[in-house]
């Protein structure tokens, strides 16, 4: 395609697509710093063609118009009638908005204000002009308003800115409460345009409760004319995101069709039945707007607070969290995701005692709710999870009596069952042990390294065990290529992938525990393990936890966030988060962009 924006592909250097000046409130200048200068001067003698525009006519070179628009490279070619020809018709466009582009093909620059923005893209989209057609968009943006937004949203339908549609439904949940006190909002707003947005999984600054509001306010607006548009409207609302009361006082008339009833006898039964939330899936029961995120722990005595980073846009946004009064066990914890909801369990209580006590993280609410305690106190010790059972295997039972602190080393496990909220054991480990990782896979616990209660076993283990969940026991499998202790191993695709830890070094008189970087994965199948690529040796521990999501692994260490991509085996370097964390996850979570 021929541009009139050359670049100079060269990844070393920033690329900046445009530059702006302010002309006033609502007309801005933008320029094209890449913009390839042209010799020739608008309407000078050397113009060879003229083009006749709605009532207006222009004068122009042929070889200026070539080089700044397929449009007219293609009509100035060999096999085109228009070649011989010296004045051209373009009696449908707008003449302002061919003059304003004719300006872009000469100089480089376009002048934007709510008079000419539909005339400049009706011209830019003609020529194919892309940059001018980006800068439209980026001017939509920038003045989207209360006042403009449904004339916006035809501009983007009108001229295909697919792009753009987000931007505005982006706005329109973001004000979606201040909108609809405007007067006459409910009687204006378009059916389509309700429809789409319900339908887009996009944030919305409201509770559920306020979505089916505006359903039975845009039709009683209009009752007679929309009525039959009610039941299709209800099929888009969110019934397990609203809370039990407001499910209780859901009006008769609403609940009339059988499928509206069934879907708040579900959304009761969500609301009733918390701790078997995290097995319901589907779009119904996510957050509008939740996109995959990269959630981020740091708890302290003075600091409670979570930290969320956009995977798609590497956006980041943090917040302080409510205190829960069960912050001192988090150090010590260890957690695990099941559905979209994070658990943890154990840790230290108030007394430096190993915890029994369960707790589970709720994206949504941005909170964390007790559930029924393990069986054993425990810290340091593994957990893994399947789709709707939690696993905890050995750690430390820490105590604080008369005589001092006492450790036991833990060889019990326990299973949660999610639907029910209850614990029991399962047969015990082989040895006790502690700080080892855990993962799950086709009804079988696999548990990888830590450090044994066993005096003859190496510090820390490489030992690898397999749990066979109906068989009720332990087998030994193929050691790690690795010691290591407080590492990480997280299930995907029938592989172990193992990152991070401490591993033993022998100093002079002295072992000394340092950052194991060396990262490994096992194939179950064929009991092998295979080494992968290393982490920085820049990135100090890897925590036990880490973030997966579309065969990307996240790790933090060193207060930086990397992620290593499996199909590449590649660490891509992050961003410094800026923050001590001790725990992340990958959660969709819905917050404004």
């Amino acid at each position: 395609m021929a541009s009139a924006n050359p670049v100079d592909d060269d990844d070393s250097v920033e690329f900046k697509r445009f530059e702006l000046i302010v002309i006033a409130p609502h007309k801005l200048k933008y320029i094209n710093p890449h913009f390839k200068k042209v010799n020739a001067k608008m309407y000078d003698y050397k113009c060879d063609i003229k083009l006749r525009v709605g009532n207006a006519n222009f004068k122009a070179h042929r070889e200026v118009l070539s080089q700044a628009s397929d449009y007219f490279s293609a009509m100035f070619s060999h096999d085109m009638l228009e070649k011989e020809q010296d004045v051209i018709e373009l009696l449908e466009m707008s003449p302002n908005g061919f003059s304003l582009i004719l300006d872009y093909f000469y100089h480089g620059h376009v002048t934007l204000d709510p008079e000419s923005i539909d005339d400049v893209l009706e011209a830019a989209r003609f020529f194919q002009a892309d940059w001018v057609v980006e800068v439209c968009c980026d001017y939509l943006i920038c003045q989207l308003s209360i006042d403009n937004y449904q004339s916006v949203l035809q501009l983007a339908d009108k001229y295909l800115l697919g792009d753009l549609r987000g931007d505005i439904f982006h706005f329109l949940g973001q004000n979606l409460i201040q909108l609809s006190e405007e007067e006459d909002f409910y009687v204006n707003f378009d059916l389509e345009l309700l429809t789409k947005f319900l339908k887009e999984d996009v944030y919305v600054d409201a509770e559920e409760e306020f979505v089916l509001e505006l359903v039975t306010k845009w039709v009683d607006a209009k009752k007679e004319e929309r009525k039959d548009y009610l039941l299709p409207l209800l099929r888009l609302v969110r019934f397990p995101l609203m809370d039990i009361e407001s499910l209780e006082t859901i009006p008769s008339q609403l609940l009339k069709w059988p499928e509206i009833q069934d879907a708040v006898e579900e959304a009761k039964y969500y609301n009733n039945n918390i701790p078997a939330q995290s097995l319901c899936k589907g779009e119904r029961f996510r957050s509008r707007g939740a996109m995959p995120s990269v959630v981020m722990f740091t708890f302290s005595s003075d600091v409670c607070a979570v930290t969320y980073q956009n995977i798609a846009s590497g956006t980041r946004v943090s917040e302080e969290l409510a205190s829960s009064g069960l912050e001192t066990e988090f150090d010590s914890s260890s957690i695990v995701k099941v559905g979209n909801f994070l658990y943890r369990t154990g840790g230290y209580d108030e007394s430096v005692c190993s915890s029994v006590h369960v707790c589970r993280y709720n994206p949504r609410y941005r909170n964390w709710i007790q559930l029924a305690d393990m069986n054993e106190p425990r810290v340091s010790h593994a957990i893994c999870a399947s789709e709707d059972r939690i696993f905890v295997i050995g750690g430390i039972d820490h105590t604080v009596g008369e005589l001092g602190d006492e450790d036991t080393i833990l060889s019990s496990v326990e299973v949660y069952d999610v639907r029910e909220n209850h614990w029991k054991l399962l047969t015990n480990l082989p040895t006790g042990s502690y700080n080892q990782a855990a993962a799950f896979d086709d009804n079988c616990i696999y548990v990888s390294g830590g450090i044994s209660a066993d005096p003859f076993d190496s510090v820390p283990m490489t030992t690898v065990w397999r749990y066979n969940i109906d068989q009720m026991s332990w087998q030994s499998r193929r050691d790690m290529l690795y010691n290591r202790q407080g590492h990480s191993m997280t299930e995907l695709d029938g592989k172990l992938y193992v990152f991070g830890g401490y591993t033993l070094v022998d100093g002079p008189g002295m072992h000394v525990f340092r950052d194991c970087y060396n990262c490994e994965v096992y194939d179950i199948e064929s009991n092998q393990w295979t080494e992968i690529c290393s982490i920085p040796e820049t990135f100090s521990h890897v925590m036990r936890t880490v973030g997966l999501w579309d065969r990307t692994f996240f790790l933090f260490g060193n207060g930086v966030l990397h992620a290593y991509h499996v199909d590449e085996d590649r660490m891509a370097y992050g961003d410094y988060v800026g923050m001590a964390v001790q725990k992340i996850a990958v959660l969709d979570v819905a917050y404004p962009l």
